[in-house]
């Protein structure tokens, strides 16, 4: 697949207001585009989404017959980058189905990486997944019973709340079996109703480590405890070709973050992602 570069730097660093460009949908080859309605929360009004709650992603099926096993992914606060369609394209190689989820453009977003009121808030995210994970069970050749989460930084937020206990998705009477987390920010004092991976280095500014190690702690004694994988000399967006040798955006507190690519840490993620789904879906 030919890579699309979302930003050449120049040095380490890039001046403040300089975020990462959402890639185009062409970035995907073999991608179908598909549209479904953000869920409803179970127990409110029952009439039809409005078009704010419209939804479209970009689904790829791997080879073979199906019913296949499906994952959801969700992007980051700079919206869909061409690392989340190489992800699907792994998870595809490893028999998966993978519908990337666009929270942000059919809401006419760009990115909400900076302070100010959030228009696609996690919390509120947690309703397009579970609108992704519906459409995914009505479809003929996808296994429905087997359906996974991923999210990456914000959207690595949203997938812990949707499987968080009290939470959002425990009202929903069909849920994901298995939920993995990119570097999400981790709520201590949270336990969650299945299996969950966090993915996170251990030179993250940005989404602190420490947070995750709490919460890991924290469910230590509960029937799903944490699977934290600490990543040495990794920082936020490890995972992430297009940042290269390393940039700095401003983050939701204005304060700037760095971002750098780790290829070894990439690797270790490859492979703890795709054991962690073969075993827990």
């Amino acid at each position: 697949m030919k890579r699309i570069s979302i930003i050449k730097t120049v040095g380490l660093a890039l001046f403040a207001g300089l975020f990462l460009q959402t890639v185009p949908a062409s970035a995907g080859y073999g991608f179908d585009v598909v549209h479904f309605s953000a869920a409803a929360m179970p127990g409110g009004e029952t009439t039809k989404p409005g078009p704010e709650n419209q939804i479209w992603g970009h689904l790829k099926l791997p080879s073979g017959n199906g019913p296949h096993p499906a994952i959801v992914l969700m992007h980051g606060c700079s919206g869909i980058q061409q690392s989340h369609f190489d992800w699907a394209d792994k998870l595809n190689d490893a028999g998966f189905a993978a519908l990337i989820v666009d929270s942000f453009r059919p809401r006419s977003i760009v990115r909400q990486c900076g302070s100010g009121i959030a228009a696609a808030s996690p919390s509120g995210r947690v309703l397009d997944a579970y609108g992704a994970l519906q459409y995914l069970s009505k479809q003929s050749d996808i296994d429905a019973d087997r359906i996974g989460l991923i999210g990456w930084s914000h959207g690595g937020i949203a997938a812990l709340s949707a499987v968080s206990e009290n939470g959002i998705g425990e009202r929903f009477p069909e849920t994901f079996q298995s939920v993995a987390a990119f570097y999400p920010y981790c709520i201590t004092g949270r336990t969650f109703f299945r299996p969950v991976s966090i993915l996170i280095g251990e030179e993250d500014d940005w989404t602190p480590a420490a947070d995750c190690r709490r919460l890991k702690a924290g469910t230590e004694n509960t029937e799903h405890e944490v699977d934290l994988t600490l990543l040495p000399g990794a920082t936020h967006a490890f995972d992430n070709p297009d940042v290269g040798d390393g940039i700095r955006i401003p983050g939701d507190t204005g304060r700037m973050h760095w971002l750098k690519y780790a290829p070894d840490a990439h690797e270790t993620a490859i492979q703890t992602i795709q054991v962690f789904f073969e075993e827990k879906l």
